[in-house]
């Protein structure tokens, strides 16, 4: 599938730029995201498609609630394992909860914390049945790092038994951590992602949404990274 470039628009969509306006003799500046009463009467859902439908744009996929997300990826078939090959933005969208907004930057996007700023996934097809993956993450100083690989594959979700797209960080990794992903339409995924509890059964599942490619995949060198390698594996260094 060619490359479909988004990521130039969804930063420009999240942008803010503050005005300069004429006050007399001087200037003062009005800082915009001071003002959330302002911004929130003015709202934008069309700034940036993405996909090749025309119905879905940037602002439109992080206006989804969690629970809109999960029952929208309950619908969805899977993608194929050829189809998943290059660099995705990842998108958390949580639109009905101010304190799962913030938890989740906080978690995801903060290029000051131990797991850096998450950019999103990259994936490519290793055999006809089989692939791989890595997540991508920024650093202060735009030092970009790939870890918390994965294997992939096209198998029944343990969610729902119907196919999906799965990332088995445990192949690699010390983590019972395990992705699901479906196909919204071309250049748009929505992911559910799971953890095992101590009695056996999955954690609540998070709602992640994918965009891309925006890029070719890239692979090794990867780094060690916050989660800790599964025993007796080691890192590709090409």
């Amino acid at each position: 599938m060619p490359l479909l470039r988004f990521g130039l628009g969804s930063l420009l969509a999240m942008m803010v730029v503050p005005v300069v306006v004429a006050n007399g003799g001087g200037a003062r500046v009005i800082d915009p995201v001071a003002d959330a009463d302002m911004l929130a009467s003015r709202p934008n859902i069309n700034q940036t498609p993405v996909g090749t439908s025309g119905k879905w744009t940037m602002e439109k996929l992080n206006a989804l609630t969690q629970a809109e997300g999960v029952a929208l990826w309950r619908t969805l078939p899977a993608p194929t394992l050829e189809e998943m090959n290059g660099h995705y933005t990842g998108l958390g969208p949580g639109a009905d909860d101010p304190a799962y907004q913030k938890g989740y930057a906080d978690y995801m996007f903060n290029e000051k914390s131990v797991r850096g700023y998450w950019l999103g996934k990259a994936f490519h097809p290793v055999t006809a049945t089989t692939g791989e993956g890595y997540n991508r993450w920024r650093f202060p100083g735009g030092r970009i790092e790939r870890n918390l690989r994965m294997a992939t594959g096209i198998r029944p979700s343990i969610i729902d038994g119907k196919p999906a797209y799965v990332l088995d960080y445990g192949a690699f990794n010390k983590t019972t951590l395990f992705d699901e992903i479906r196909k919204l339409e071309d250049g748009i995924y929505i992911g559910t992602a799971t953890v095992a509890r101590p009695d056996g059964t999955r954690s609540k599942l998070d709602m992640f949404i994918l965009v891309g490619p925006t890029d070719e995949w890239v692979g090794a060198p990867y780094t060690l990274g916050a989660t800790p390698l599964k025993e007796g594996t080691t890192l590709p260094t090409k």
